[in-house]
């Protein structure tokens, strides 16, 4: 008996995205482009190639022709094609707010890192954007009745949700083909000024209604306007019940016009997710909310400080999540990133959240609710549930680095600007450059670089005196990781050291606090060990909305009240480190938890 052939799967295993996106990377990689407008020009025609690709997927009716638009293209060879077509089927397999997402990120990849960078273009993921919504939801968002906006759109991953969210509702459902399409134009509006994304975003849209558009027997019209929203705002007649979405990140040069235009809520450096809060403000209806994907740094940076007080007194915030991951939430996104939602909030009282994003899935931890300061004052609010009643018990305290006897400034040397005059050895005349790099993290000070030891040392001229520093001071890293063990890590610059180099130029990345009187409420050694506590650290943390510590974020910590201090300085004066072994650290840790009435 002649023995039957084992019958073989020849279906090819299909790709997960992780692989596809290795091989846009290395297409990126491999594409001869001679310039950033080529590689621009490339990024929309592939990302164009795979929308074409698409839409011949889900036009399976063969009644409308995908939406044109005119852009600089470049040839593509037959493997970026075909690429593009696998990945148009990769796509169809998903459902449509998981594409939009792919969609819009698959650009990103694709664009230059300096346009994406200067336009501070990222997307929002799927589970992100759901989350979002539904907080909105819970603060009265009706996706039926209100009129949405999203003022930064492109790629879609916000306009799609909502419309998804519209005709989901059960209002929306009865109504016919036609009205359904009408509801969406006079609902949903998006803004962007990547006219390439713009036109991903209506795409998607339009693949979203096709079956309403196929029984109404006409497309749906074009709701996105290409346009800069910061500039477009004064002439913006409309008006929303929600406005929604991911605003680019970024510091941007504003020209004085729209410096004035926007003068009540900025302080030194514009950033431009600050700039649409503003805007956004301004063509909300009266009792609307504004829910949008932001950087924390908004809640204690100095330069959001105007912009805080702006939402004190229009738009407070009602809810907050805090995104607990970094990676894998947001590609190539470094910051600390939250969802917060603005609206009438009479009260100042914010509800906060963590969530855990895995897999596209997220899980929700309550942490607590939290009145908001007014004016410009950070806003103390706790990151982690352990935190909700340390920042409750300690809003009580009043007391400030002001009320100990000091005064927080940054070190004023910028080094590229003086690269003439540093030096490596040190030579007649040049005094020690103090760079973060000699704050360690067990609380001492070090003169002995790795990173910086061919730049240690300065000659300073006469009119550059106000650089040198010549008394001790406690100095504290401006910039550090969310993931280090303590974001504050203090230590002495001691007096003998700069007397023997008669004054020392301590660099930018470090913050200098000086006494503001001759013998200062709490010792420098005190303050060291206050300072680098994991207590105080928690707290910093709950009013810290970035890596970089600045001087205004410091001078705001609430401190233990100085006249719960004194057991405190005896071990200051008694120990030689400001981090010792770990019973005497414990020890330490307690008595300040003791100062705070922390204890338990």
């Amino acid at each position: 008996m002649r023995e039957m052939p084992i019958a073989m799967d020849i279906c090819p295993r299909q790709k997960t995205w992780e692989e596809y996106k290795y091989e846009i990377e290395a297409l990126k990689k491999s594409n001869n482009c001679n310039s950033e407008k080529e590689e621009i020009a490339f990024a929309r025609s592939f990302s164009f190639s795979v929308m074409k690709f698409l839409w011949r997927n889900v036009n399976y009716k063969k009644r409308w022709e995908c939406r044109q638009i005119k852009m600089v293209s470049k040839r593509l060879d037959i493997y970026a094609i075909r690429l593009a077509k696998d990945i148009a089927d990769y796509f169809i397999t998903l459902n449509i707010m998981e594409y939009a997402y792919l969609m819009g990120a698959m650009y990103t990849m694709l664009l230059p890192d300096s346009y994406r960078s200067d336009n501070g273009v990222y997307y929002t993921p799927p589970s992100i954007s759901e989350r979002l919504l539904d907080l909105l939801a819970a603060e009265g968002a009706d996706w039926a009745e209100d009129k949405v906006l999203d003022p930064a759109c492109g790629g879609g991953a916000f306009l799609v949700t909502v419309a998804n969210r519209m005709l989901g509702d059960y209002r929306i459902k009865e109504l016919s083909a036609i009205e359904k399409i009408e509801h969406i134009e006079k609902h949903l509006s998006g803004i962007e000024i990547d006219r390439f994304a713009a036109w991903i975003t209506q795409t998607l849209v339009d693949i979203l209604l096709y079956s309403e558009t196929i029984a109404a027997g006409r497309r749906l019209k074009s709701i996105v306007k290409v346009q800069d929203t910061i500039q477009c705002i004064e002439t913006e007649t409309r008006r929303f019940d929600v406005i929604v979405g991911n605003p680019p990140y970024g510091k941007i040069k504003l020209d004085e016009e729209t410096r004035k235009l926007y003068s009540r809520s900025l302080y030194g450096h514009a950033n431009l997710y600050g700039l649409f809060i503003d805007a956004s403000l301004r063509i909300l209806q009266s009792g609307g909310l504004v829910g949008f994907v932001t950087p924390t740094s908004f809640l204690g940076g100095k330069y959001f400080s105007n912009l805080r007080k702006l939402l004190v007194e229009e738009n407070p915030p009602l809810a907050i999540d805090f995104i607990s991951m970094r990676s894998g939430v947001f590609d190539q996104v470094l910051q600390e990133t939250c969802l917060v939602v603005f609206g009438p909030n009479r009260m100042r009282c914010v509800t906060a959240n963590k969530i855990n994003v895995e897999n596209n899935v997220y899980s929700v931890e309550r942490i607590g609710s939290f009145q908001i300061e007014e004016g410009i004052k950070p806003w103390v609010i706790a990151r982690e549930p352990a935190e909700a009643n340390i920042v409750k018990k300690v809003r009580g305290t009043n007391t400030t680095l002001q009320d100990y006897g000091y005064k927080v400034s940054t070190g004023q040397l910028v080094w590229n600007r003086l690269k003439t005059q540093i030096y490596e050895e040190p030579e007649c005349g040049v005094r020690p450059i103090i760079w973060a790099e000699a704050i360690l993290a067990d609380g001492q000070f070090k003169f002995n670089y790795q990173y910086r030891r061919k730049m240690k040392y300065i000659k300073i001229s006469e009119r550059q005196e106000f650089l040198v520093c010549r008394q001790a001071a406690v100095l504290v890293q401006r910039t550090t990781a969310k993931e280090q063990n303590r974001r504050l890590q203090t230590c002495i610059l001691p007096q003998e050291f700069i007397d023997k180099w008669d004054g020392v130029v301590v660099e930018n990345h470090v913050n200098i606090v000086h006494s503001i009187s001759d013998i200062p409420k709490v010792s420098q050694k005190a303050l060291t060990l206050i300072l680098n506590s994991q207590t105080v650290d928690r707290i910093f943390r709950c009013l810290s909305g970035s890596v970089a510590v600045s001087a205004t974020e410091l001078q705001a910590i609430p401190l233990p009240p100085v006249d719960n201090l004194k057991e405190l300085e005896e071990i200051a004066a008694a120990v030689h480190k400001a981090n010792t072994d770990k019973e005497m650290q414990e020890k330490i840790e307690n008595i300040i938890l003791k100062a705070y009435g922390l204890e338990d």
